[in-house]
């Protein structure tokens, strides 16, 4: 696998990332994995192909029978004649549209891939039910800060809100919590304990503003954390509520805990 960015699944929050690739590394050795890399060439046709490229300061060249060209995704305005209408382009052609889906013609509307952003179906929905709200003269906006995401790799990496990182340049004064998936009973019994879970809140008002995974049923599991970071719940509610044993979803009531412990631990040494 060529993989023209640093890391792969860039979406998702770094060490997800990089674990994700220690897992398939290990699990799948077979596959490899190389990021950094630039294509020159591809030549020859079905069956037999030549692939040259550049690994670093490494030119190289690889011999296989098909390739799999994925290379993202990106707007396209080109037949939509927006210049007319004096609708205004932003990054990669995609239209420039706040978080009502307005673009800077009043009457004009955009949701979806054509503005760029998280380019997933279920980020499309939500950006037309808001800009359907507003068109009908309600008042609803996209909140890009509580969307979310998941990747179907083994074992599946998926996201709900901001990473720590993201947090911080957002300005908001965040910690997080991890653990490792190995420390959980039911992923034992499954034999599943690649992974791991952080979730990412403010230090002051304890509010949960992300959730990050790398677990064989992130799928499910990012379910809750939807709910955590769009209803705003605070460490002090998740570890309250009372999670059923064996499960992974129990896991969130122990970060919570660990999290508010150390919070109080920290508040304490300073007093």
């Amino acid at each position: 696998m060529l993989e023209a960015l640093p890391r792969p699944v860039a979406e998702m929050e770094k060490e997800v990332a990089e674990q994700l690739m220690k897992a398939l590394a290990h699990n799948s050795p077979r596959l490899q994995v190389l990021t950094g890399v630039k294509v020159a060439d591809v030549a020859g046709q079905a069956g037999q192909l030549e692939i040259r490229y550049q690994a670093g300061e490494e030119a190289a060249t690889y011999a296989c029978d098909l390739l799999l060209v994925a290379t993202g995704k990106r707007p396209d305005t080109s037949g939509l004649n927006l210049a007319a209408a004096g609708v205004t382009l932003g990054e990669r052609a995609a239209i420039a549209a706040d978080a009502t889906g307005r673009s800077n013609v009043p009457h004009i509307y955009a949701v979806g891939d054509v503005i760029g952003g998280y380019m997933l179906a279920h980020t499309a929905g939500q950006q037309g039910r808001v800009a359907a709200a507003n068109l009908l003269g309600h008042s609803a906006r996209y909140d890009a800060a509580k969307d979310s995401g998941v990747t179907f790799t083994r074992p599946q990496c998926a996201f709900v809100g901001v990473s720590l990182e993201q947090a911080k340049a957002a300005g908001i004064d965040a910690v997080e919590v991890k653990v490792p998936l190995s420390i959980d009973a039911k992923a034992m019994m499954t034999g599943e304990t690649d992974g791991l879970i952080k979730i990412v809140a403010d230090k002051v008002s304890h509010r949960i503003v992300g959730v990050h995974f790398l677990a064989d049923h992130a799928d499910t599991l990012v379910g809750e954390a939807v709910l955590m970071v769009s209803a705003g719940l605070t460490l002090e509610q998740v570890a309250e509520a009372i999670h059923p044993h064996p499960t992974q979803t129990e896991l969130f009531g122990e970060m919570a805990r660990r999290l508010l412990s150390r919070l109080r631990r920290t508040a304490r040494a300073a007093g």
